[in-house]
């Protein structure tokens, strides 16, 4: 699935950024600017599929020869899109991330079945 192709083929999987307006791409720090979770999502290009959003419609034959960093206008012209090749840094802003409390009761819980005791070493990952 990962290519090092420089153009987009049929089964690649890239990110894509929608956007509703122009918002330049800053190359100096190559960051996407106003940039939230949502706007920044995972694609499987096949042949023959469309992709729909808020921001227009895309078919993934339009992207199939695009060369990765592509900017493509959408068929209604309500918006465009990014076409990027997937780097783990896009992948943490493409991913869903669920964040669960725990409580002490589930604490316990996890803990006890960890086989967790005093003097274990614990590495606690998150944000």
């Amino acid at each position: 699935m990962w290519s090092t192709a420089r153009e987009i083929a049929d089964g690649d999987l890239v990110i894509i950024w929608l956007v509703s307006s122009v918002v330049p791409l800053n190359r100096a720090s190559l960051t996407l600017p106003n940039q939230t979770r949502d706007l920044v999502q995972p694609l499987l290009i096949n042949a023959g599929k469309e992709l729909n959003s808020r921001f227009g419609v895309y078919r993934h034959s339009d992207l199939i020869g695009t060369p990765y960093g592509s900017k493509v206008g959408s068929r209604n012209g309500k918006g465009f899109i990014h076409v990027l090749r997937p780097t783990p840094e896009l992948w943490t802003l493409a991913l869903p991330h669920r964040t669960q409390i725990l409580y002490l009761a589930d604490i316990a819980f996890v803990t006890s079945w960890l086989d967790i005791k005093p003097g274990s070493k614990v590495i606690e990952a998150g944000e």
